[in-house]
C-alpha cells in the first residue's frame, strides 16, 4: 500500500466522512503505533483542519453539492444554477482546488 494522495482523493476521502473516521480512529487507538500512522497522522489532521475550514463559508445546499459530488460521484453541472450561479461554482472550486494543492503530502513511500 502506497500513501500516494491526489486533490481527488483528499477530496473525496473529507466529503465521504472517511478524514472523521481515521481520526477518530486515531484518537480511540493512541498507543498504536507504526511507521504510517507516524507519516499520515500530521497530514490527516491537517486535511481536517483545511477542509472544516473552507466548509464553514459553504452554505448547506452547497455543503450537500460537495457530498453528493463525492459520495455519489454527480457531475458539477448538475447543480450549476440550481444551487449557486455557475460562476460562484466554478469559483467555489479553483479555491477549493488550490486549498488542497497546498496541503503538505508526506514522503510516498511504500508500505509492506
Amino acid at each position: 500500500m502506497t500513501n500516494q494522495w491526489t486533490n481527488r482523493e483528499i477530496l473525496r476521502s473529507y466529503f465521504m466522512g472517511m478524514i472523521d473516521l481515521q481520526i477518530e480512529y486515531i484518537d480511540k487507538y493512541p498507543d498504536s503505533d507504526n511507521q504510517y500512522r507516524r507519516d499520515n497522522e500530521p497530514f490527516i489532521r491537517e486535511i481536517k483542519r483545511v477542509l472544516d475550514e473552507f466548509s464553514l463559508k459553504l452554505t448547506p445546499e452547497l455543503k450537500d453539492m460537495y457530498k453528493l459530488k463525492y459520495r455519489e460521484k454527480r457531475a458539477f453541472g448538475e447543480f450549476y444554477n440550481v444551487v449557486a450561479p455557475t460562476s460562484y461554482i466554478v469559483a467555489l472550486n479553483n479555491e477549493l482546488n488550490a486549498i488542497v494543492s497546498k496541503i503538505e503530502r508526506p514522503q510516498a513511500r511504500l508500505y509492506a
